[in-house]
């Protein structure tokens, strides 16, 4: 009968090659779920009374407003070129509605 650290071996080897493969699964489901993301924003805003029938993009804020650091704002820009802060509070527990404040076009007109 052969020793336990011949068994444990294989199974370690596996679980660590197993492991190694969860980030690049999370990085995919990040970039296949950007088409239901640009919807949700888009009935966000439409929610908050907004014009927006579509988003085009989706940006993380690169120097959110001070106070909203900690809730991780994005900025959608809509296909008429309006543009948004969208931010939604983690500590809610699902019964807050989410901060949809406008922002001057890139275009500066």
């Amino acid at each position: 009968m052969p020793p336990r650290a011949y068994l444990v071996r294989p199974w370690a080897t596996l679980l660590a090659a197993a492991l190694s493969c969860l980030p690049a699964i999370a990085s995919a489901q990040n970039e296949s779920a950007s088409p239901y993301r640009e919807r949700e924003l888009a009935q966000i805003i439409r929610e908050a009374g907004y014009d927006c029938s579509q988003v085009e993009s989706i940006a993380d804020a690169p120097a959110p407003p001070p106070g909203w650091e900690t809730l991780r704002p994005q900025i959608a820009t809509c296909r008429n070129g309006k543009r948004f802060l969208v931010t939604k509070s983690g500590r809610s527990g699902g019964n807050l509605r989410p901060v949809v404040r406008p922002m001057p076009s890139q275009g500066g007109a």
